[in-house]
């Protein structure tokens, strides 16, 4: 992938603005972009809230493809996304993402029948990789002095979602069931599309080349998609099945061929000199580790909280989606205020330091959730632990990748960390309901869980992260953006 400078006729913001401080517009800008970056969290939230409703409304035990078919398609597309947003601008691309999402939000609220559910959720998965191209317009776009507080602001403002979305999906799952969520979603990617229409400037290209590498990008997709897909049957297929190995080792095989693909063509989709530099290689995976247990934790934890509690039978704590709001303010509270604390020092902190301390504290959380979650009291405490260690990870993640790539990488580094954050989620999520139905009942055609699957659902994030850790030992000092050369105007 040849980097060149953008087009001088861009409608592109300077990151050269006097002083390099905020202004009215650089705000605009930022929220415009934070939106729709973190309405994927939100959806995420919406979506656990709506699983138990969807479980029980079709009365099915794979209600995990609910949120694992929308993880395929986005694992399958992003590497498209990546390279489209280098050939034609992110700004055109994000547009294009977040209109087949909104289609496909709605198509899943009118479907009528589980698989066409499915396949809403599958086409609402091509707003998936909407983050890997707005964490990079931030460098695009921001004066290089902000883009460690810009990229910060976006990362810990999950907190803020976090924070108010609980009680949006109370409303809607409890007065409209999970076709409520799916139509809000609907309707605020709608909304998403608008404001970045109007309020985010042109960004600029990165490659101008004509050539586009469909192959290579099919079958790096595809292999992932297919790794994802064993992962995500191998509890009900069985983990030494035919068909589970053969996906898995379609997948593996698929990816093998994609290093081959890649070294002979002239436009590679992923610049493989990039990803194999050690700082990057490390800082993305223990990224993508450690936002993946962030991401899918708490979603999970809804679970926990809203399906019924039934002695011998189901070990839920029956709360209203209502109630899990009102509950779960504390923890995310927690989580959004030491973001904005962490987002405010970074540029005066080495953010490596702070990135293993937030690591240790979020295992530390989960690892007293999956001793104490059996009422409100224990886990509001046990959750406010894990969730300081999560603020931190959420506005330290995007300083990572900033740290270990230069600005015509940014697209690239932001590209796979959102590819590894879904492929590793979907892995985290199969395993976590592997746990849940290893230790669960059926009764009419529902899986319903029990303590111990729940228990060891919270301590498997507790050791994902350590494994972020460890990697974290290892990354070197990070770049400072500020130190860039030259930065695209």
């Amino acid at each position: 992938m040849t980097s060149t400078s953008p087009s001088p006729s861009l409608d592109t913001a300077s990151p050269a603005e006097p002083g390099g401080r905020w202004t009215l517009r650089l705000v605009a800008v930022l929220v415009a972009l934070a939106w729709p970056t973190q309405l994927l969290a939100a959806g995420g939230i919406l979506g656990a809230n709506a699983t138990a409703s969807v479980a029980q409304s079709f009365h099915t035990t794979q209600v995990a493809w609910f949120g694992l078919t929308l993880t395929l398609a986005t694992v399958l597309l992003t590497p498209f996304a990546i390279k489209l947003g280098d050939l034609y601008g992110r700004k055109r691309v994000m547009l294009v993402m977040m209109a087949l999402g909104a289609g496909g939000e709605a198509l899943a609220a009118l479907a009528g029948e589980f698989w066409l559910v499915l396949a809403g959720r599958a086409v609402a998965g091509f707003y998936g990789p909407f983050g890997a191209l707005s964490f990079a317009a931030v460098r695009d776009i921001f004066p290089r002095r902000l883009v460690k507080s810009a990229s910060g602001i976006m990362g810990s403002s999950v907190g803020l979602v976090a924070l108010g979305t609980p009680f949006l999906a109370g409303w809607l799952v409890d007065n409209w069931g999970y076709r409520g969520a799916l139509w809000f979603l609907a309707a605020a990617t709608a909304v998403a599309f608008l404001l970045v229409a109007l309020l985010v400037p042109q960004t600029p290209r990165y490659a101008f080349e004509s050539g586009f590498d469909w192959l290579g990008g099919l079958v790096l997709g595809g292999g992932l998609t297919a790794v994802v897909y064993a992962v995500g049957q191998g509890q009900s297929w069985g983990w030494a099945d035919a068909r589970t190995l053969g996906w898995l080792g379609a997948g593996i095989v698929a990816l093998v061929v994609f290093l081959f693909v890649e070294r002979s063509h002239a436009h590679p989709i992923l610049d493989l000199k990039v990803l194999r530099r050690r700082p990057v290689a490390l800082a993305l995976t223990a990224s993508g580790l450690a936002q993946t247990v962030a991401f899918t934790l708490p979603g999970l934890a809804i679970l926990l909280a809203l399906f019924p509690h039934i002695p011998g039978v189901s070990a839920g704590l029956g709360w209203t989606a209502q109630h899990n709001a009102v509950v779960s303010v504390s923890w995310n509270l927690v989580m959004f205020g030491t973001g904005l604390l962490v987002s405010r020092f970074l540029r005066h902190l080495d953010p490596r330091k702070v990135w293993m301390a937030g690591l240790v504290v979020m295992a530390l959380g989960y690892t007293l959730v999956g001793f104490f979650h059996g009422n409100e009291m224990e886990l509001a405490l046990t959750s406010c632990v894990a969730n300081i260690g999560s603020g931190v990870v959420m506005a330290g993640a995007p300083v990572l990748v900033v740290g270990v790539v230069s600005p015509d990488e940014q697209g690239l580094g932001s590209g796979m960390l959102n590819m590894l954050v879904s492929l590793f989620g979907a892995t985290v999520t199969a395993g976590a309901y592997a746990l849940l139905n290893a230790h669960s009942t059926v009764v009419e055609g529902t899986a319903f869980y029990q303590d111990a699957g729940y228990a060891w659902v919270f301590w498997l994030g507790a050791l994902v992260t350590l494994l972020a850790l460890a990697l974290s030992l290892f990354i070197p000092p990070l770049r400072d953006p500020e130190a860039d050369g030259a930065v695209p105007a």
